[in-house]
């Protein structure tokens, strides 16, 4: 896709979306301590950032995002020294126009953010087509001293060979692999696999959209450490939430262990 003229820049300018910025935390249970901080750009009315985005016409979208990554910078800024900042970006964006991780560079150099602090999330379950354009970003993006992500991770298109290539830094699971796992023991092997693969590799795991301890406890035990979901914290839209205003649950349960709730629960899915 070529660059926009300035023609089409002008026409586009006068229809982008207002937003406001979400912050959610991201828990790191084995050390009890909020690990990173993902920013969500959220529309006028809740709206979600996918809503907000299919609202930006295709001419405006690499000034849109870098745009909004230059709010979120800001707004980050100063208000959690020791956490990571999870920013997202879109595949079209990172890959089909000219000059993206140079601006982004530019963004964050910009910024009071020292860029090994910063996390590009690129959404794996999206259809990214030319796997060796994302290699070449993801190399662009740490060439610059970026972290990578790779978002929505397991049931998208390139799974594991994908991240064999690409090598993220970290990547997210897609939040249907987390959601009540602890009701789908035929999901569990696949996870297993999905971790085994990660830690093989030296990829950090995030368990995205945890909402219950059922789900929690499942994936703690098959070994996951990082967490990001309703049960620890919702979204905190203009603010990054402290670590006393996060809930962390009981030490999971050891390897093993069942409760006879879920023992009931599962039989009845068998």
């Amino acid at each position: 896709m070529s660059e926009p003229g300035e023609a089409g820049r002008a026409a586009g300018a006068a229809q982008l979306p207002r937003y406001a910025i979400a912050f959610q935390p991201i828990v790191d249970v084995a050390r009890r301590r909020i690990l990173a901080h993902e920013a969500l750009l959220r529309g006028s009315v809740g709206t979600p950032a996918g809503g907000v985005l299919a609202r930006v016409p295709e001419p405006e979208r690499q000034r849109f995002e870098i745009g909004a990554i230059a709010a979120v910078l800001d707004a980050f800024a100063g208000t959690a020294p020791s956490a990571s900042l999870h920013i997202n970006l879109s595949p079209e964006v990172l890959l089909r126009w000219p000059g993206t991780v140079p601006e982004l560079a530019r963004v964050v150099a910009a910024s009071d953010i020292p860029p090994g602090r910063v996390v590009i999330e690129v959404a794996e379950g999206e259809r990214i087509g030319d796997a060796d354009a994302l290699v070449s970003a993801f190399a662009a993006l740490r060439s610059e001293g970026l972290r990578t992500a790779l978002d929505a991770f397991g049931t998208g298109y390139g799974g594991i060979g994908l991240l064999a290539s690409v090598r993220p830094d970290l990547v997210k699971l897609d939040m249907g692999l987390a959601r009540n796992a602890h009701l789908h023991p035929a999901r569990r092997p696949i996870l297993s696999r999905l971790l085994e693969a990660c830690a093989d590799l030296n990829v950090d795991v995030v368990a995205t959209g945890v909402e219950n301890e059922g789900e929690y406890r499942c994936l703690a035990r098959l070994g996951v450490t990082l967490f990001q979901g309703f049960l620890f914290a919702p979204p905190a839209t203009g603010r990054v939430l402290d670590a006393d205003e996060v809930s962390l649950p009981p030490e999971p349960a050891p390897p093993g262990f069942t409760d006879p709730w879920q023992r009931e629960q599962s039989a009845r899915l068998l």
